[in-house]
């Protein structure tokens, strides 16, 4: 009998001691949940993208040519006209309503691209798409899916 319940003891020794293990691997693991870390947050394009939202989102907007606009209200960096793409004749690879009346501004140096589109809400005539060009010269966002 006492054999048996020294037996018991190891077993239930070495069976905490597995938990134990088992929850420090688990601890040790990277969490899936982890954001995965991208050159727009790494850039100054946030402040950027900040600095064409004011332009935007004042009261003197005007109604048509907008992207002449904020060019020439922007002093630094400097922006271009995005290239039109042919799949669909406007500055957008894109047949999604929302990118069908928009204009674009780029600037290669610092590879971001701004998208500026109508607005059907009330409060803001434009809504304003960015991103950190990598390979393609569009956002990956506007890839039809």
């Amino acid at each position: 009998m006492t054999y048996l319940y020294a037996g018991l003891g190891i077993a239930m020794i070495s069976g905490i001691a597995a938990m134990m293990q088992v929850g420090t691997n688990i601890n040790s693991l990277i969490p899936l949940s982890v954001l995965k870390l991208d050159n727009y947050s790494n850039s100054s394009l946030a402040g950027y993208d900040r600095q064409i939202m004011k332009i935007l989102y004042s009261q003197t907007v005007p109604d048509n040519d907008i992207c002449n606009y904020v060019k020439n209200s922007i002093s630094s960096p400097k922006y271009d006209d995005g290239e039109v793409f042919v799949s669909t004749g406007t500055q957008s690879p894109s047949t999604h309503t929302i990118f069908l009346n928009n204009c674009t501004l780029i600037n290669k140096s610092k590879k971001h691209r701004v998208i500026i589109t109508n607005s059907s809400n009330e409060a803001y005539k434009y809504k304003m798409f960015s991103c950190y060009l990598e390979n393609e010269p569009f956002c990956s966002f506007e890839i039809n899916k």
